[in-house]
């Protein structure tokens, strides 16, 4: 789905709970691949996204919880991508720990800067608007 450069946390979860999890329950999977690239993240030098190690902490949660409620927990997550070589580690971290249940004690030290440049309230309800008509273009 296409998200504008820039956006961050905030659209990601909207665009998980608006279109991502109502596709999958009106899909029903019988396994989930995700493709987990991590270009997305606030540091990464080509997608000029905003998410930081919580947002791949949801994602991981939600796509997880939806792999248990449809396809017997059958979830596979490869990752893909992500060029940020100081800060792929913690997302991919994040996503390993998410997915174990467990949290480390690696703290990610640019959690605070990237929640922080997080974009406005006028983006982020301009993408929310962008994403309420796909989902309604989908049916969703």
């Amino acid at each position: 789905m296409p998200l504008l450069a820039g956006n961050g946390d905030d659209a990601y979860r909207y665009a998980f709970e608006r279109i991502v999890l109502p596709a999958l329950e009106r899909f029903r999977p019988e396994l989930i691949v995700v493709a987990s690239g991590l270009d997305a993240s606030a540091v990464d030098p080509l997608a000029r996204m905003q998410l930081h190690t919580d947002s791949y902490r949801f994602m991981t949660r939600a796509v997880k919880d939806a792999a248990q409620r449809h396809c017997g927990g059958r979830l596979v997550i490869v990752h893909e991508g992500g060029y940020s070589e100081a800060y792929v580690p913690f997302c991919g971290l994040a996503i390993v720990e998410e997915l174990a249940g467990i949290r480390t004690d690696v703290a990610d030290p640019m959690l605070d800067l990237a929640i922080a440049q997080q974009p406005g309230e006028r983006f982020v309800a301009f993408q929310r608007e962008l994403l309420d008509e796909l989902a309604a273009s989908f049916g969703l």
